[in-house]
């Protein structure tokens, strides 16, 4: 086996134990506005033939009666399987919506999964030593403020995962696969059609010339047909997306309150929820030395994000974990530390003390539904907040071990109790329900164990 395929190997295996951990930790519901939006268009597809969904989940289309949903489209095209496969267990056990909406849970951990393993893919493309590349591969995912949004139904960890493909198949001169990674990205979030000059100057920037160039263009036309298409079948106008004033009036929020929230604000300052950002900078400047196109491409990529999210009238991303709208963005600009702390045991642990810091900031989120701070909102607060995250946990635990006997909580509000799957799923069935909690843990748990045993020799810092 040669290097490539055997980083290939590692990225699998890696990605495969990333996965595996967020099924173990996942809600195996789908609870966001966002998330219940676009599942409601793989339901439609999948019993209706149709794309309209509930008027409380979608704006209104052409013809003002019917309802769609303002989101990209792929990730409920991705939904379609799980939904159509959820049908028979459904009809069996009289629940067809929970198991829907289970299956398609699973989607989440399954790219976050992907997202670290073309994480790790890219940093080794940018010279970074197996341990360097694994540590932030997993890290960036784990490590951050992306870890509860490995079960959340949003379409950024989708994004992020098209964007980083971009950037690695662009850097080994695969310009057709860059661009087909980046349409998918576009098909999820139409926004990301920003990075497609971006790319295109890159390619160009390298010296690929113009056949190169011309080989990112096909795929990034198909992308834009085919939104374009989208549109026009629910609103009639090729370039109306369903976001409309008064409820979403554009990007009107000023640049710099925008950044200052992003920078500043206890809830949403992604040097606070992504701490190991701060290496960033030095980082940059190390691979600027001997790669300045791809300095320029990261940096452009997380700039482009950056300004599209803090002018956004929405810029906290909603009532979400973080700077949510900035997690493509920060998902690529991080893969830069892995061949700066690959020379240095020192920046290495430093690296690697940062992302557990992330990680314990963040985990109090998949524990707890990031919307029970909203059932009792303090003023001028831009989204939850991690210290009254942590705060909140005993009370919700509280509540899901009186559940268990209690009828009366079955259905109830998510947000006041406990958010992993096993505490879901007792609260639903009883105390029967223990038992299949009890045996998708321990297999879960079995499996995660087996696949990442090899990892710790594979992964071994030099």
């Amino acid at each position: 086996m040669n290097a490539a395929q055997d980083d290939r190997a590692v990225a699998v295996r890696l990605g495969g134990a990333v996965a595996l951990f967020f099924l173990l930790v996942g809600q195996g519901q789908v609870t966001v506005l966002d998330g219940s939006s676009m599942l409601a268009v793989a339901r439609s597809l999948v019993h209706d033939g149709s794309l309209a969904v509930a008027p409380e989940l979608g704006v209104p289309g052409h013809d003002g009666v019917t309802h769609y949903s303002k989101y990209g489209i792929l990730l409920p095209l991705l939904s379609i399987l799980p939904v159509a496969l959820a049908q028979p267990i459904g009809a069996v056990i009289g629940r067809v919506e929970a198991v829907e909406a289970a299956t398609a849970a699973s989607l989440m951990p399954l790219i976050g999964g992907a997202l670290a393993g073309a994480l790790y893919l890219l940093g080794r493309r940018l010279g970074a030593p197996r341990a360097a590349a694994g540590l932030v591969a997993a890290g960036t995912v784990l490590g951050t403020y992306l870890l509860p949004y490995g079960r959340d139904f949003f379409t950024e960890p989708l994004v992020a995962l098209g964007v980083v493909v971009t950037v690695e198949r662009a850097l080994a001169g695969r310009e057709l696969q860059a661009a087909a990674a980046l349409a998918l990205a576009v098909l999820a979030r139409p926004q990301s059609a920003a990075f497609a000059p971006l790319l295109m100057g890159f390619v160009l920037l390298r010296g690929g010339g113009v056949a190169a160039l011309a080989r990112t263009l096909p795929p990034l036309a198909i992308a834009a047909l085919a939104t374009i298409a989208y549109n026009l079948y629910r609103f009639h106008d090729a370039l109306e997306f369903g976001y409309r004033p008064p409820a979403d009036p554009g990007f009107t929020t000023p640049l710099l309150d925008g950044a200052g929230g992003l920078l500043f604000s206890p809830e949403k300052s992604v040097v606070l929820f992504a701490p190991a950002i701060v290496l960033v900078p030095f980082a940059l400047i190390a691979l600027w030395r001997r790669e300045r196109a791809t300095v320029a491409l990261l940096v452009a990529i997380f700039g482009a994000t950056f300004v599209l999210a803090a002018t956004w009238w929405s810029w906290m991303g909603g009532w979400s974990w973080g700077p949510r709208l900035l997690i493509p963005g920060v998902a690529l600009v991080l893969v830069a530390l892995g061949p700066w702390i690959g020379t240095s045991a020192r920046r290495w642990r430093l690296a690697a003390g940062l992302f557990a810091l992330g990680f314990v900031l963040s985990f109090s989120a998949v524990l707890a539904p990031a919307g029970t701070q909203l059932l009792d909102r303090r003023a001028g607060t831009d989204g939850p907040q991690i210290v009254r995250q942590y705060r909140e946990l005993p009370q919700l635990t509280e509540r899901s071990i009186g559940a268990v006997s209690d009828r009366a909580a079955r259905g109830g509000d998510y947000r006041r109790y406990l958010a992993p799957w096993q505490a879901n799923l007792v609260r639903e069935l009883g105390a029967i329900g223990a038992i299949p909690a009890l045996l998708g843990t321990v297999a879960l748990l079995a499996a995660l164990l087996w696949i990442a045993a090899p990892l710790k020799r594979q992964l071994r810092p030099a």
